[in-house]
């Protein structure tokens, strides 16, 4: 299954645009982890395709809408062996305001 990812900024004056591009982002990352999480394989792919004219034409979009890519979603060949996460406590420092390295 393929996913086409677009964002269609809002119209509002006060919303900014790059705000609306990451929220998008956001939403792929999130779609891509669930897809893991139920044992998919995903992936997020663009190039010279993505961003053609006539994806907006095939997609309805407006001119100051984009395409930013496609989810390819599927069952992996092969599955993926489950790895041995490291604890968080191996990987934070806490600093507070009376450490003296911080």
């Amino acid at each position: 299954m393929v996913i086409a990812v677009a964002v269609k900024p809002s119209d509002q004056p006060k919303v900014v645009n790059l705000e609306e591009i990451g929220a998008v982002n956001a939403a792929v990352q999130n779609m891509l982890l669930a897809a893991h999480g139920l044992g998919l394989g995903a992936i997020w792919r663009t190039g010279k395709p993505t961003y053609h004219p006539k994806m907006k034409q095939l997609f309805n979009l407006r001119e100051q809408d984009e395409v930013l890519g496609f989810i390819y979603l599927g069952y992996p060949e092969v599955m993926k062996e489950k790895g041995e996460r490291t604890p968080y406590q191996k990987k934070t420092k806490w600093i507070t305001a009376d450490d003296p390295a911080s």
